[in-house]
């Protein structure tokens, strides 16, 4: 989940702002509590600092898309660094700076995917994957017994998944710089100004783009042989159903597993979500996230 760090306009706008506000600070506070290392917490009070103090004056000279273009250029040109996962987990987590440690905050701190759903031996289908955030903590989780199969399509960031892999020398884990949709091919992954918003339906430009290879879920699984799938976590930009369609054959296999679907996409992600996934015999509700989750 991309946290909308826009300067807004209007009462509306200005109320969303600082409830956004109101929670990173929340955040920090629970960072502070679960006694994370420090350099987590002056991570997260860093951006809480930047997007509430230097942010929105620029985000009105220059607008969103300029702003967020530059954030994005500044972000690349930072060396990345190492943080630690709170106790008692042992895993790390190469970031760069803050402009990927939302997904970390919102997997871990935040707990949105429900961590404690990850247990030993299980086979875990990371759809989504970003640098790894969620990957590494699955990996730890499931142990040598277990699997995590990672998709991530930006090569930018399947470069640092590999190397946050390699950080923690799992062997568990099966990554895969390619995207999942509901045919096999290849396909335009749209470039975004967030490095976690590249997507092959929505776009800011439609020519900013690089060509990629699809497959579906069924396909990959058949491929790697996996016989039991037992958690699928997907967060792909838009193109949720497209995923969940091309995953017929192994929903039909494991009718037992749990799913935790990104649903706020657009206006009537959650409905179809849920709607696909119940008449398929599954049982879903909604967290306030905007997670459909399989209960």
């Amino acid at each position: 989940m991309e946290i909308n760090n826009d300067f807004p306009s209007g009462v509306s706008g200005t109320k969303g702002w600082l409830v956004t506000r109101f929670l990173e600070f929340l955040n920090l506070l629970r960072m502070v509590r679960l006694r994370c290392p420090l350099k987590i917490i002056m991570i997260q009070a860093t951006e809480l600092l930047t997007y509430t103090f230097i942010y929105p004056i620029p985000r009105v000279v220059l607008g969103r898309r300029k702003m967020q273009n530059f954030l994005s250029s500044f972000s690349e040109t930072l060396k990345p660094i190492i943080v630690s996962f709170p106790s008692p987990l042992k895993s790390k987590i190469m970031t760069r700076w803050f402009s990927s440690f939302g997904l970390f905050s919102e997997i871990y701190l935040e707990d949105v995917y429900f961590k404690e759903t990850l247990k030993e031996g299980l086979t875990v289908i990371d759809v989504g994957a970003s640098v790894g955030p969620y990957t590494i903590l699955a990996a730890e989780k499931v142990g040598k017994n277990g699997k995590v199969i990672a998709i991530e399509p930006w090569p930018k960031n399947y470069e640092l998944l590999i190397k946050n892999i390699e950080l923690n020398n799992f062997q568990n884990i099966i990554p895969k710089n390619i995207a999942l949709t509901d045919h096999e091919g290849f396909e335009k992954l749209y470039l975004s100004s967030s490095f976690a918003g590249h997507s092959l339906i929505f776009h800011e430009d439609k020519n900013s783009y690089i060509n990629i290879p699809v497959t579906t879920i069924d396909k990959l699984v058949e491929e790697l042989g996996f016989k039991k799938i037992d958690l699928i976590k997907i967060d792909a930009e838009g193109v949720e159903i497209p995923i969940l369609k091309g995953a017929e054959k192994t929903l039909k296999n494991n009718p037992n597993v749990k799913m935790f679907v990104a649903s706020y996409h657009y206006p009537s992600e959650v409905k179809e979500v849920c709607q696909f996934l119940n008449e398929r015999g599954f049982k879903t509700k909604v967290s306030k996230e905007g997670i459909v989750v399989t209960i």
